[in-house]
Order: C-alpha cells, then structure tokens, then sequence
C-alpha cells in the first residue's frame, strides 16, 4: 500500500486484519474521502464490481444510520393521538408523511416563513457575523422587536434539505430532531 503523504503529516495505519478483509494490498494505492466527521478509504483504482461493492457497503451503511436516527426521533404523534398507528382520529390516517404535515411543531419547523432575515448591513452593525442564527424578542408594551444572536448556533435547518424531506415523509417527529441537534445529544455510540 503506497502512502503519498509529506513527511510532515501523521500517517495512519491500518491494522492488517482489516486490510485483508478490505482486500488492500501492499502494491495498491489507496484514497480518502473526507467530509465533516467521516473519512473513507478505499482502493485508488477500481473495477465496476468492487464499485458496486463499496457504493452498496456505503448504500447499507447510511441505512443503518438512518433507522438508528429514526429511533432516536421517534415517530411524530403531535396531531393528538397518543398511538398514531391505531387508526385515524387524528384525522392523518395511516400515512407517517400526513402525521408531520399536521403537526403544528414540525410543520413550522419547514416553513421558511418562520426564519428571520435581517439585511447584512444591520448584521454587520450589531457585530453579528453573517449567518449567523437570530432570535427575536417582543415588547408588547412598545411593540418592538428586539433581534439577537442565538445561543444555540446549530437546529434542524443545518440539516439537508433532501435529509429533512426523507425523514418527514417517513413520519419521523422533526420537532425531537431539532431538539436533538440543538442539545447536542449523542444518539449513536452510546
């Protein structure tokens, strides 16, 4: 296995275990994919089939993932039913996407409407730094709105837009999702 790295950086090594059962050789030259809280290493040159291999090992993976942060969530069942698979007096049905559309608490966490936008140059004059998330306060006696940096810098709308989809058709509670991401909850691993 060939390491093109400078003599500066750390190297990784890999037990020989889990080469073999990768089927990396010595010969071989490996890649790496990095993204935020993930690295995967696989073979530099692959032929159809040990693609096929990877991308079903990585396919079977992110669905494995996927049902531990279902559990993790839950099922929504704010629509006023206790048990919103026993039938239909919520009004939803059997259908998990109707149970999140009628929940008032994940619904309004998809509707962008909910944001606050501030232009840039007001940010800019509050030292909040651009992107950052806001919060707004009233005072019902003046009837001003008072605009904040949040506390909490991270929610649901951190999530991919295609994640969120998939995980709203399928029914999971959005509301105990963003409560997990703004508490920081550590869901796998435990």
């Amino acid at each position: 296995m060939k390491n093109h790295q400078k003599k500066t950086e750390q190297t990784l090594q890999i037990p020989l275990v889990i080469q073999q059962r990768c089927g990396f050789t010595d010969a071989e030259t490996l890649a790496v994919m990095a993204a935020d809280g993930v690295c995967v290493i696989h073979k530099g040159k692959m032929t159809a089939l040990e693609l096929i291999r990877v991308i079903t090992a990585l396919s079977e993976l992110a669905s494995d993932m996927t049902i531990h942060l279902a559990k993790a969530c839950g099922l929504c069942n704010n629509c006023g039913d206790e048990n919103p698979e026993a039938g239909t007096e919520c009004g939803c049905g059997n259908n998990p996407a109707e149970w999140v559309a009628n929940c008032s608490l994940c619904h309004d966490l998809l509707d962008e409407s909910q944001s606050i936008h501030i232009p840039d140059y007001l940010l800019e004059e509050a030292d909040i730094p651009e992107g950052a998330k806001l919060e707004a306060y009233t005072d019902g006696d003046s009837g001003e709105i008072t605009v904040v940096e949040a506390d909490i810098q991270q929610d649901i709308n951190d999530v991919p837009p295609c994640i969120l989809s998939m995980l709203a058709q399928s029914g999971i509670c959005l509301a105990a999702l963003d409560e997990l991401i703004m508490q920081e909850s550590i869901i796998y691993g435990k």
